[in-house]
């Protein structure tokens, strides 16, 4: 892969200082320049930079324009340089391949299953009966996609996937390896000293721009659906449990659980380990802080930190008041004494 940094330039919208013609070969991180590579400068300030340092190009804040740089190199100036090199990655990455286009021969399609045009399909594969696949999308070796499901365009299931029946995949989803999609959720009813299974009839609906990461679960619904809303972002090892709904642009990092039946809205973003039980509603733009137990509803755009989950400022101060609880307790043994005496 190669590219002038004339197309990178136009590619990234960057305003390019320096020699247009110079060849770009490698993306780098800014602790592993490149003598032919390009790497990305968030902040200039307090900047200090290795005198061995050696990068082909340079992407910097549009603010450094008028500044002295201690570097030699080429410059493309950026009013979002993070955003700007995002936009080279993913072009980068689009040109290079990481699938064998077409169907492989160990591939078991059903014949009433249907696939558009421009699909891929890796070797072990199984898509069973009336299945739905748009185009261009890419399904690795050893997915398995169940009856019935429908997967939108321009799609990517990586290996180890697994979709069973009656879910639908929107447009644009990326499941990453060993993600499971429409497991059955866990439902079971107490009667006469034992457990019965309740059988989990509902669905999975996956909307446009998902991306669920390595070993990820969400389970089908009790009866009608388990949602994840458009552009939302699921971590390794996350678990959607059955007829949680999930609004738009969420983030869930890694180890977060959701209980049965619980709603977020748009914008939530719960840190890693953090556990929400069910039937509870979290509203739009609320931020949760790692390892937080959420056992109550959280209105739009309000901070919860804690076990149990508290408003961000109360949980601080009783934090703050739990440091000193040693000297306090050491100070209410002095008063008693006093007072017995």
């Amino acid at each position: 892969m190669e590219l002038t940094l004339k197309k990178v330039a136009e590619i990234t919208g960057a305003e390019l200082a320096g020699d247009e013609n110079f060849v770009i070969k490698h993306i780098c991180d800014l602790a592993e320049p490149r003598p032919d590579g390009i790497c990305y400068l968030s902040r200039i300030e307090n900047l200090t930079v290795p005198p061995d340092f050696a990068a082909g190009a340079l992407i910097v804040p549009q603010a450094a324009k008028d500044k002295e740089l201690p570097l030699k190199t080429n410059f493309l100036y950026a009013q979002n340089p993070e955003w700007a090199f995002t936009l080279l990655v993913q072009y980068w990455d689009a040109q290079t391949p990481k699938h064998t286009p077409g169907i492989h021969p160990t591939a078991v399609i059903s014949p009433s299953a249907k696939l558009g045009e421009n699909v891929s399909v890796g070797a072990y594969s199984v898509i069973e009966d009336d299945v739905t696949v748009g185009d261009n999308t890419v399904i690795f070796p050893q997915v398995y996609i169940g009856k019935r499901t429908q997967v939108g365009q321009n799609c990517i299931l990586y290996p180890q996937v697994v979709v069973r029946e009656d879910c639908v995949l929107k447009n644009h989803v990326i499941l990453q390896p060993g993600a499971k999609i429409g497991n059955d959720g866990f439902g079971f009813i107490f009667h006469e000293g034992r457990h019965h299974k309740i059988p989990q009839i509902g669905n999975v609906i996956i909307e446009d721009d998902v991306e669920i990461q390595a070993n990820s679960c969400v389970d089908r619904a009790k009866l009608a659906h388990t949602v994840v809303g458009a552009n939302t972002k699921v971590d390794n090892l996350v678990q959607i449990a059955h007829n949680v709904k999930v609004g738009q642009s969420c983030i869930m990092c890694s180890q977060v659980g959701i209980a049965g039946t619980t709603t977020l809205g748009n914008g939530v973003i719960a840190a890693g380990q953090v556990g929400i039980i069910g039937h509870l509603h979290i509203g739009n733009g609320v931020q949760i802080a790692a390892q937080s137990g959420v056992t109550c509803d959280i209105p739009d755009g309000v901070p919860y930190f804690g076990t149990p989950a508290k408003p961000m400022k109360e949980m601080l101060r009783i934090l703050a008041v739990q440091g000193k609880l040693p000297e306090i307790y050491k100070e209410l043994k002095l008063i008693k004494k006093a007072v017995e005496k």
